[in-house]
């Protein structure tokens, strides 16, 4: 009886300090996490990645990471203040910073370091933030298209020899390349002269296509169709394609809109812009190809985004010298 006394005397003793010491270990401690609020984006699409840090307040000192434009494949788009806030005795740090891609396939945010020195400068230590996989992908498919059932086995019938087929398919691969060069070439003999030496300067060109296509008035409610509305999107990739073609001299008007956003993206333009054309240009292909009507109100805005980029991208070609264009 005594014996047990003792032991619940003892323990009753010792576990408050425990807890007591488990504490203030777990208080003079550093850390840092890293989140983004989602991990699934479009190409061009942007993503929110915060970094935040808790550490005991008049502990330590702390070194935030310097932010460049590049985030491994991801671009930073807009880097926030620091925010800083206490609570509980620690000393918690955060910063948001808002980063697109345009790079497809699973993309990692790499890891960044904060460096971390005690008031008396006799230690420091560095604090790591977490990797972060992100999906970077094209816009989906289209998932209410129906879909066949599976047909009934179907005999086979006495085919030709196989050296039969080969041939056949040989001459029609050279046919198709045969028709596909004389298609190119006429067409580029025909068009280059008058492509490359209109009478109006490319960017006065464009904005005059982009009025005329304004007064034709496609998109108003009462005369608004699938097709008045799709033409309305493929002219406005149309104009920006031109445009850049007499602007560079060179041909590009069978650039898709991936490998226009890529070219688009060697004239040093701002991220912020060059995200929202992205849109713009994803938009378009979802009407022209999977006949999506969009609000009147983002159709017009898609067209003051065009305006926008293609003076953004003038501007760039009168700064630069011919040589460097």
């Amino acid at each position: 009886m005594k014996k047990s006394v003792y032991h619940t005397a003892l323990v009753t003793i010792i576990l408050p300090g425990l807890l007591l010491f488990t504490q203030n270990i777990s208080a003079q401690s550093a850390s840092v996490k890293s989140t983004v609020d989602k991990n699934n984006i479009l190409i061009g699409e942007q993503l929110h990645y915060k970094v935040s840090t808790s550490m005991p307040d008049n502990t330590y000192r702390l070194s935030w990471f310097n932010m460049t434009d590049t985030l491994g494949n991801f671009q930073v788009v807009k880097e926030n203040k620091i925010d800083s806030a206490t609570a509980n005795g620690n000393l918690n740090f955060s910063q948001e910073i808002i980063i697109t891609s345009f790079d497809s396939g699973r993309q990692v945010i790499p890891p960044l370091v904060l460096n971390v020195e005690t008031l008396q400068g006799d230690s420091s230590f560095n604090l790591v933030t977490d990797s972060i996989p992100v999906n970077v992908s094209f816009a989906p498919m289209d998932s209410v298209k129906t879909f066949h059932d599976i047909k009934s086995i179907i005999e086979v019938k006495k085919q030709w020899p196989w050296w039969w087929w080969a041939l056949l398919g040989v001459a029609l691969l050279l046919l198709v390349f045969w028709i596909r060069f004389l298609i190119k070439f006429f067409k580029k003999k025909k068009a280059t002269p008058d492509f490359f030496n209109a009478k109006l300067s490319p960017y006065d060109e464009a904005m005059k296509a982009i009025a005329d296509l304004q007064k034709e008035q496609l998109l108003q409610s009462n005369g608004s169709t699938n097709y008045k509305v799709k033409e309305y999107h493929t002219r406005l990739t149309s104009i920006v394609k031109r445009f850049i073609s007499r602007k560079a001299k060179v041909y590009k008007m069978n650039l898709t809109s991936d490998e226009l956003l890529i070219d688009i993206n060697e004239y040093g333009l701002r991220k912020e812009q060059l995200s929202s054309f992205a849109n713009c240009l994803r938009m378009n292909d979802a009407v022209k190809f999977a006949k999506y009507i969009p609000p009147q109100n983002e159709s017009e805005n898609c067209l003051e985004k065009t305006k926008e980029i293609i003076t953004e991208i003038n501007n760039t070609f009168n700064k630069k010298p011919q040589s460097d264009i």
